[in-house]
């Protein structure tokens, strides 16, 4: 257990005890306050500021002291730091003198008080029970703070600079409302030693691919259990979420590390994705990383001679709906193109084309892919 919403209160009351007591003795006593600069008073007092919350980075992802992480996941308490100003408010001016030597007087004890008592623990007399349970004894050091600090503090309030110094304490922590939810315990202990840190990929060539190319990708730490996934796209058809696992290619002349794939499907969207390697061993992950390419959209068929002026079909791969024709490096109206499933397209081709072979290119998903040659019927 940790302190509450309380933590901060507590730490103020703390501040105003030890002050409290360190100027008992002093006559003229002053009042010990903790509040803003600008309250308008002329009692002889000393007031406490606190004027600034910060994460304590040595604590931010603390775990709970008493128990540790019992989830995957934890909610670590909340770790701050306080910075307070100090200030000696004098009374006012009377017909004996200045009054400012009883507020340097009290500023003075409050300080050699500070000073004796910088590090408390939940056993000391001056630490509020507000704070308590302490994760570590609280810890009061002096602030030092610029004039130029100092004055921009002052520039905020309606009073007129005045003798003031900075404090902080730490740690103060205040506890996380999510309760720690029990893990499973471990069925089954296994341990995998390997001599890698995971696969990392080098390079992927070409970047460009359709179904039916051979993908190279050389893969450093690589095993035996590593799988590749290429990453699931909404406009894909029904599917692995965890991605479409993709077919090994045997590649007899490729150097080690290097790995030869080929695209599961040819009815895949086209468009950038992310190709994933993930290692495993006995079970174990080990590793994984990832790297991007592009699905490109291809005319794969027929091989026959293709009429101009009537319809013909295209045998294609990773079409879209917005599938554009290039015949000869010049657009075909769209007019004569009609999507009709990823793997196969409409097309008219114009009386103006020239019989025998042409180039043919098909862009989709704004990617467009490699030249294919079909033949133009006389």
């Amino acid at each position: 257990m940790m302190a509450g919403v309380t933590a901060i209160q507590g730490v103020d009351d703390t501040l105003k005890k030890l002050t409290t007591d360190a100027v008992a003795s002093l006559s003229p006593r002053p009042e010990v306050t903790v509040g803003p600069l600008d309250r308008d008073t002329d009692d002889l007092r000393l007031n406490w500021f606190l004027y600034r919350i910060s994460p304590n980075a040595a604590y931010w992802n603390m775990e709970p002291p008493a128990t540790g992480w019992r989830t995957a996941r934890g909610s670590p308490p909340l770790a701050l730091r306080l910075q307070y100003l100090l200030t000696a408010f004098p009374a006012s001016v009377t017909d004996g003198g200045d009054q400012e030597q009883f507020a340097h007087a009290a500023l003075a004890a409050t300080m050699q008080a500070l000073h004796a008592n910088a590090i408390l623990g939940e056993g000391d007399p001056a630490t509020s029970a507000l704070a308590k349970p302490l994760v570590e004894p609280l810890r009061i050091s002096l602030d030092a703070l610029d004039l130029e600090s100092l004055s921009k503090l002052w520039t905020a309030t309606t009073q007129p600079l005045r003798l003031s110094i900075g404090y902080e304490v730490s740690l103060v922590v205040v506890d996380s409302p999510t309760a720690h939810a029990a893990g499973p315990p471990v069925s089954e202990r296994r341990v995998v030693v390997t001599p890698t840190l995971g696969p990392r990929f080098r390079s992927a060539e070409p970047a460009r691919v359709s179904f039916g190319d051979v993908l190279l990708v050389a893969v450093e730490g690589l095993t035996a259990g590593a799988t590749f996934t290429l990453a699931h796209e909404p406009a894909d058809p029904a599917g692995p979420a965890s991605g479409w696992p993709m077919t090994a290619v045997p590649t007899p002349q490729a150097p080690p590390g290097t790995v030869g794939l080929a695209l599961p499907r040819a009815d895949l969207a086209p468009g950038a994705r992310r190709l994933d390697v993930t290692a495993t061993e006995g079970g174990l992950a080990l590793g994984h990383d990832s790297i991007g390419l592009s699905v490109v959209p291809v005319v794969t068929g027929p091989v026959a001679p293709l009429a101009t002026g009537i319809p013909v079909d295209l045998d294609t791969a990773h079409a879209a709906a917005d599938v554009e024709v290039f015949l000869g490096g010049q657009a075909l109206d769209t007019a004569a193109v009609t999507f009709i499933s990823a793997t196969k397209v409409q097309l008219t081709l114009p009386s103006t084309a020239p019989a025998g072979p042409a180039e043919i290119v098909l862009r989709a998903g704004k990617v467009a892919g490699p030249a294919a040659v079909i033949e133009v019927a006389p």
